[in-house]
C-alpha cells in the first residue's frame, strides 16, 4: 500500500533536491509489528525519492531518554536519523511521523543531510550563550 500520492511524492522529490550527504532512517520496530510495518513502508517510500536517503532496521532497543525510569517497555516504532558516517544525530521519532510530524520528519532529514538548520538570528544568539550541554526534546501532536 502506498502512503504518499503522486503529488506528495513530487513535492518531496523537489524538497530533497538540495540534499548533500546521505541520511539513514534507522528503525527499531518494537513489539507492535503492524505499526512498525507502516512506519517502515512510509520510510521506504520517502527513501525511494532520493538516492541519499536510506532505511535500515535494528533489533537493538534505543537508549531511553535521561530521567526515564527505564522499567517501562518501549512500544516502538522508534526511528533515529543517522548521518553519512552512520552516527546517531540525536534526532528521533517515536511513532509514525504522520500529519504535522511528516513535515518535521522531512525537514530533519534535510537538516542532517545539508548540515544546516533554519534558525532565526535571535535563536542562534541565544544558543551561542550556552556553556553546558543541554538536553532538548520537542513534542508535536495534532491537537
Amino acid at each position: 500500500m502506498a502512503y504518499l500520492d503522486e503529488k506528495i511524492r513530487d513535492q518531496v522529490t523537489q524538497f530533497f533536491q538540495d540534499l548533500k550527504d546521505s541520511v539513514t532512517i534507522q528503525i527499531y520496530p518494537g513489539p507492535e509489528a503492524e505499526t512498525a510495518q507502516v512506519f517502515t513502508d512510509l520510510a521506504n517510500e520517502v527513501a525511494d525519492l532520493s538516492d541519499l536517503v536510506m532505511v535500515s532496521q535494528t533489533s537493538e532497543a534505543p537508549v531511553l531518554e535521561p530521567g526515564h525510569p527505564g522499567n517501562e517497555p518501549i512500544s516502538g516504532p522508534i526511528a533515529n536519523l543517522l548521518d553519512n558516517q552512520g552516527r546517531a544525530t540525536g534526532i528521533r521519532f517515536v511513532g509514525i511521523p504522520s500529519g504535522h510530524e511528516f513535515g518535521a520528519f522531512l525537514e530533519d532529514i534535510k537538516a542532517v543531510s545539508t548540515h544546516t538548520v533554519n534558525l532565526t538570528d535571535k535563536a542562534k544568539e541565544a544558543l551561542a550563550q550556552l556553556t553546558q550541554p543541554v538536553h532538548i526534546q520537542v513534542f508535536t501532536t495534532p491537537t
